[in-house]
């Protein structure tokens, strides 16, 4: 009797125990699930209350609250960031916070005033703002149209919260370094892209004229290398007949080999291709040194040939040159066919 109340005494003590440990690490797990987790941003630019907030950017979150480099915020601040979904489950906090990085992580701009919604500037429109904060004279001629409200999440900005913030601000030195080189970036990218847009207008333009030139120097090409291929075989062995032939052959060489430099700068310059030769890559985007070099090596392999003229190899050697040169157009011709 007294081994069977020792025996059920200890089974009971067991499931305690038990019950104890599962109470135990299920505290622990919902302890570890809702502890914060810091994330740090290095880009971007956060403005809080019209002052700058230098980099790089902490977030974390509880319940009601988002902290940037431990200055807290209300919820209320990012309720046009939450969904449906976000709000039902609880998870409004991190969808903002994922919002707010990904926002700087682009190089974009971060704007808080107290009892106000949030304001996101993506990259794309945060050029416009930046380069206002940081000139002095642009700061005190500023209007709110002169942003054009471009890339903001909340179209009911306070137009006289922006003007005073904007007119009063005072740019720190770190804030001018920062900004230089992101703006100093975009400019970059804007210059090319406005580089390109216009080469590509030309390109469009000019591709029906170089197509008919294209087309008639082929054919007069084609039309030439049949008839000197017959010649070849001994029908005419004249001088005179040979070096007509050479110098015909130059001469379609040189037409087409400054169709083709005419053609790779415009396709070049708006760039719709990828120049392979490692030479020619390395000057593509140097207009003058291209002409330079394709009028130097051109000019040196027609002198070449023109002077060896009387000799059967340079006939043969400029009737080769004058076929490649006629694939090449048609090969460009294949190609402006797109822009026409």
């Amino acid at each position: 009797m007294i081994a069977s109340l020792l025996l059920v005494s200890m089974t009971y003590a067991q499931d305690d125990a038990g019950a104890d440990k599962e109470n135990t690490a299920s505290n622990e797990k919902r302890d570890t699930a809702s502890a914060t987790v810091e994330n740090v941003v290095e880009s971007g630019f956060v403005f809080v209350d019209g002052r700058y907030l230098q980099a790089p950017y902490r977030f974390r979150t509880d319940d009601k609250q988002l902290f940037i480099n431990d200055l807290p915020f209300d919820q209320s601040s990012f309720e046009c960031l939450a969904t449906k979904k976000s709000l039902a489950n609880g998870r409004m906090m991190q969808r903002a916070t994922r919002i707010l990085r990904e926002t700087l992580e682009t190089g974009g701009v971060v704007v808080l005033f107290a009892g106000s919604p949030v304001v996101l500037i993506y990259e794309a429109h945060s050029y416009d703002l930046l380069s206002v904060l940081i000139d002095d004279e642009a700061r005190a001629s500023f209007f709110i149209h002169d942003l054009r409200v471009r890339g903001l999440n909340s179209a009911s900005i306070d137009q006289e919260v922006w003007k005073v913030f904007v007119r009063d601000f005072d740019c720190p030195r770190e804030l001018r370094e920062r900004t230089a080189n992101f703006l100093a970036e975009i400019r970059t990218i804007e210059e090319s892209y406005a580089s390109q847009s216009s080469a590509r207008m030309t390109l469009q333009s000019s591709a029906y004229p170089l197509s008919v030139v294209g087309m008639l120097l082929v054919v007069l090409a084609f039309g030439h290398l049949l008839k000197c291929k017959a010649d070849s075989e001994g029908v005419s062995a004249e001088k005179g007949f040979a070096n007509c032939v050479v110098t015909r052959s130059l001469a379609l060489v040189s037409a087409m080999s400054a169709l083709d430099l005419s053609w790779t700068m415009l396709v070049g310059a708006a760039g719709d291709m990828k120049e392979l030769n490692p030479l020619g890559a390395a000057l593509i985007d140097d207009a003058v040194g291209l002409i330079a070099f394709k009028t130097f090596v051109t000019l040196m392999a027609v002198l070449l040939l023109y002077s060896l003229r009387q000799h059967r190899s340079a006939k043969e050697g400029a009737w080769w040159a004058c076929l490649i040169c006629t694939l090449l157009t048609v090969r460009w011709l294949t190609f402006d066919s797109m822009f026409v």
